[in-house]
């Protein structure tokens, strides 16, 4: 019977620990692929906080998700440029984040784009289009050298951009390293591009948007994002969870504001877009119905709830 059960205890899924003895800093615990396979309500949480952020590719650092997000859509809008050679216009209605985006990055550089308000959002110059329009140039096609110049002015916009958003992260890992003494760890992550293993990408400034003359957003679109985050928030400290079922708590939110669904998805969406590191959808799933939001309830208390949507005051 002993031997038996030793068999038993033998096979039973375990737990792998690796350490990597890099300055002490470097921990990882994973489970046992097995052990999630064998339990059926195993959900695969994913930290909001990410610390080690994305875009990490290609020789960078890594960034946390709203500084990803800024780049991405500067990106964007120099591909857009770069193949249309026009300007871009966002409206409130279908780019609520871009447009808030857009103003943050005028933030990190002033110089990025002109902008021009309209009655219902905003026109995006590029300075390229501006300086082609001050100079008596008739051609609307652009030859390949042209192109090619372009081009390569974009991806040093881009690049400027990526350097002023990494110095961001720096300043903040530099000071996170001397809180813990561990200065010496600045020249091993630089050989790497890596930060310390403790260090909350996260927790690195937001960038604030900057304020535009005339108003755009009216104060019932701010009031409903504000409200709709607190009243999430509430629910799911009266339940003490972190996960719900997507479709679950928009037909709650539906019914509490008096909205149609497509609003209140629509709102929840240019929440998730502002703030990826407190409220996200897992859609690991084909079916929408077993969509799950996720909400970071540790990070939204009631004294910074304000502070983090100040982002849609920027008007």
């Amino acid at each position: 019977m002993s031997d038996f059960l030793f068999i038993c205890d033998s096979i039973q899924p375990t737990l792998k620990k690796v350490k990597l003895d890099l300055f002490n800093s470097f921990e990882d615990e994973t489970t046992s692929a097995i052990t999630r396979k064998q339990d059926p309500s195993f959900i695969p949480f994913l930290s909001l906080r990410q610390k080690f952020g994305v875009h990490q590719k290609g020789g960078f650092y890594p960034l946390p998700k709203k500084y990803a997000s800024l780049l991405d859509l500067c990106n964007k809008i120099e591909m857009n440029y770069l193949r249309n050679q026009c300007q871009i216009q966002f409206t409130v209605q279908n780019n609520f984040t871009d447009i808030i985006q857009v103003l943050q990055l005028l933030n990190l550089d002033p110089k990025l784009y002109k902008l021009k308000v309209i009655q219902d959002g905003i026109v995006i110059q590029h300075p390229s289009q501006i300086n082609s329009n001050k100079c008596d140039n008739k051609t609307i096609v652009k030859s390949s050298q042209e192109i090619a110049q372009l081009s390569d002015l974009i991806n040093k916009r881009i690049q400027s951009l990526r350097e002023k958003l990494d110095q961001l992260v720096q300043m903040k890992h530099k000071q996170y390293l001397s809180t813990i003494n561990c200065e010496d760890f600045e020249q091993f992550g630089s050989q790497f591009k890596i930060y310390h293993n403790d260090f909350d990408l996260n927790d690195c400034p937001d960038v604030r948007p900057i304020k535009l003359k005339k108003t755009i957003f009216t104060k019932e679109q701010i009031q409903l994002h504000l409200d709709m985050l607190n009243f999430m928030t509430e629910h799911y400290d009266k339940r003490g969870v972190s996960f719900m079922f997507y479709d679950h708590i928009v037909t709650i939110l539906s019914v509490h504001f008096n909205k149609v669904k497509s609003e209140i998805e629509r709102a929840l969406k240019n929440i998730m877009n502002l703030v990826p590191d407190k409220i996200q959808i897992l859609m690991n799933h084909i079916n929408k119905q077993r969509w799950m939001i996720q909400l970071d309830r540790a990070s939204l208390t009631q004294l910074n709830k304000q502070c983090i949507l100040n982002s849609f005051l920027c008007n």
